[in-house]
């Protein structure tokens, strides 16, 4: 559509091609989430999308580059999570509770994003752009690390832990929620986050 000397791109609907780009988006994470890659036809995603293939591969020249934005948008969406929760000021404990809570609200919201992630470098697929697995471990991983390394700095941690175990055991707890959330649809109970923490800094017999 000409308007004066300006070219505006419009879809069939007449909306503009702007609202397109993150619809298509929208249903690319859906699709390679649910059913994966290989299943995930551009005809169809056009389809749900409300387009045409060509206005699709307008916006994502290839089902590669498609997937490859999906998986980048939806890994910066979590980063972008935890980061915030990281600069929030107040005892590190408290902050590491507050991180899980948004981060288990956020995915319990839309659990599509983070399956998405698991599912392509847990399960990947023939023909599949090869993935990084630091995509879904490394941020919350260093974030951990970094509030306990300054847990201990101001005497909330015991200096005599062995800092990578701990990591990871802070880690596999929320990972394991996550996991059975996105794949089994088991919710996670709104006391878990807190539980978590608990468990973590009293150990398994004290919370008990």
């Amino acid at each position: 559509m000409v308007h004066g000397k300006r070219i505006v791109n419009t879809e069939e609907d007449g909306s503009p091609s702007t609202a397109l780009r993150p619809r298509i988006l929208d249903e690319a994470t859906r699709s390679f989430a649910d059913i994966g890659y290989a299943r995930t036809s551009m005809r169809a995603l056009a389809e749900a999308a409300g387009c045409t293939k060509p206005a699709l591969y307008y916006h994502f020249g290839s089902k590669d580059a498609l997937f490859s934005e999906a998986i980048r948008v939806q890994s910066g969406r979590y980063a972008e999570l935890l980061e915030e929760a990281e600069a929030t000021p107040g005892p590190v404990r408290g902050r590491l509770l507050a991180a899980v809570t948004r981060f288990f609200d956020f995915v319990q919201a839309d659990p599509c994003g983070l399956r998405l992630l698991y599912r392509s470098v847990l399960f990947p697929e023939g023909g599949q752009p090869l993935l990084d697995p630091a995509l879904i471990r490394d941020v919350p991983l260093q974030l951990a690390r970094a509030l306990l390394e300054e847990g201990i700095e101001v005497g909330e941690v015991p200096a005599d832990i062995s800092l990578d175990d701990a990591v990871f055991a802070f880690y596999g707890m929320v990972d394991e929620r996550c996991r059975r959330l996105v794949f089994e649809g088991v919710p996670i109970a709104d006391e878990v986050p807190w539980r978590i923490v608990e468990f973590f800094f009293n150990g398994v017999a004290q919370s008990a």
